[in-house]
């Protein structure tokens, strides 16, 4: 069946992210109020979006929020033209008209260069997002470097490696001392061990 879309202006507060819903399939994890109550009705809707991370005003926990490209619009696909079944959806206010008054209908060509566009935007976002994990990941990797030196004795060869050093003289520590040494290089291991980055176990 033929495509055909329209957009449809929403309810203020319905374009935020709804409430995490378990029994969703992970492809539906940011959707907002909006996109929920079509899908749940039978409609095909497309809201062009945007991501940001957000640090958490008291946790500084980083959070990741969806925001939408056009502020209260959200194209829906209406091949049935069943335009008052999707205005009983809760949070459907009207359709966007044209200049005979009636919905205004968007070429496959519009819709598919909103596609692209937030397409573009999210690989954006998830690049940037696996720089600065990376850079945190490094940031900890050299915390616990630091930790190390301080607990083992001085003189190591430079061409032995931290944690194999740690490893030969974690039975000479104390207990207390022991389970600490244990601690950072199962850290370590955990932050060094793909093998994308085994080179940096090299490095320690």
């Amino acid at each position: 069946m033929k495509s055909r879309w329209y957009a449809i202006r929403t309810a203020p507060g319905y374009q935020r992210m709804a409430a995490l819903d378990e029994r969703l399939p992970e492809s539906r994890r940011m959707e907002s109020i909006i996109e929920r109550n079509c899908r749940k009705d039978g409609f095909d809707i497309f809201m062009p979006s945007f991501y940001k991370e957000l640090k958490h005003h008291r946790t500084n926990e980083i959070i990741e929020k969806r925001f939408p490209f056009l502020v209260g619009y959200a194209f829906v696909n209406l091949p049935r033209l069943n335009f008052e079944e999707l205005r009983r959806v809760d949070g459907v206010v009207c359709f966007l008209r044209g200049a005979n008054y009636g919905p205004l209908e968007f070429p496959d060509v519009s819709i598919e260069a909103l596609y692209f566009a937030e397409h573009e935007r999210r690989q954006a976002f998830l690049y940037e997002q696996h720089c600065r994990k990376e850079n945190e990941r490094h940031e900890q990797i050299q915390h616990l470097r630091g930790q190390l030196r301080k607990i083992l004795p001085k003189g190591r060869k430079a061409r032995v490696s931290m944690v194999d050093q740690a490893e030969r003289a974690i039975d000479s520590l104390s207990p207390q001392i022991k389970e600490r040494v244990q601690k950072i290089i199962s850290e370590l291991n955990a932050l060094t061990g793909d093998a994308e980055v085994e080179n940096l176990r090299q490095a320690i």
